[in-house]
């Protein structure tokens, strides 16, 4: 019996010491060493003040902006009559703010994780109007900031762009 109990307790400090220490230790130190920027949950940093991360989305409202999905997460079944509501409140609002019929349906959808920092470039191109008016500034350059960081799905040849890129280039104009 006292072997047994000794045997078992050896084990139990040896998988604490390798899986909660050793374990930890050398995954962390992989992640810093190759991956660094994403280990450190990918924060952008302008004049040494950290404004946001490029993996999370945030949330942006202020009309001079690139507006991304929404961050509410709910668990309505896209065949609802709740939900359908919802995006029908949403597709109006963003008619009225971005001054066009058309709205993607990124625009008035949430976002399942709740943290997508992408929109599709159709969602970016639909709110070109309306950052140019409140920046005072041509349509075309704002449509050249879109090309310029819009990237390709690795699986698709849906175009997106990252949000807090975008808005980031807005302000350095």
């Amino acid at each position: 019996m006292k072997n047994i109990l000794r045997a078992q307790l050896s084990f139990l400090f040896l998988s604490i010491l390798l899986l909660g220490g050793l374990y930890t230790f050398a995954v962390t130190g992989i992640g810093q060493l190759f991956f660094a920027q994403q280990a450190n949950g990918s924060q952008r940093v302008v004049s040494g003040k950290v404004v946001g991360s490029s993996l999370i989305g945030q949330s942006f409202q202020q009309a001079a902006y690139f507006n991304g999905r929404g961050q509410d997460v709910t668990q309505l079944s896209p065949t609802s009559s709740e939900q359908k509501k919802l995006v029908e409140d949403k597709t109006e609002l963003a008619q009225q703010s971005n001054q066009t019929t058309e709205i993607p349906i990124d625009l008035v959808t949430n976002s399942a994780s709740g943290v997508d920092p992408h929109i599709s470039v159709a969602a970016a191109e639909n709110q070109v109007s309306r950052i140019a008016k409140e920046r005072g500034q041509d349509v075309a350059k704002i449509r050249a900031i879109i090309q310029e960081k819009a990237q390709k799905d690795w699986f698709s040849d849906r175009m997106f762009v990252n949000v807090l890129e975008l808005n980031l280039s807005l302000d350095n104009m």
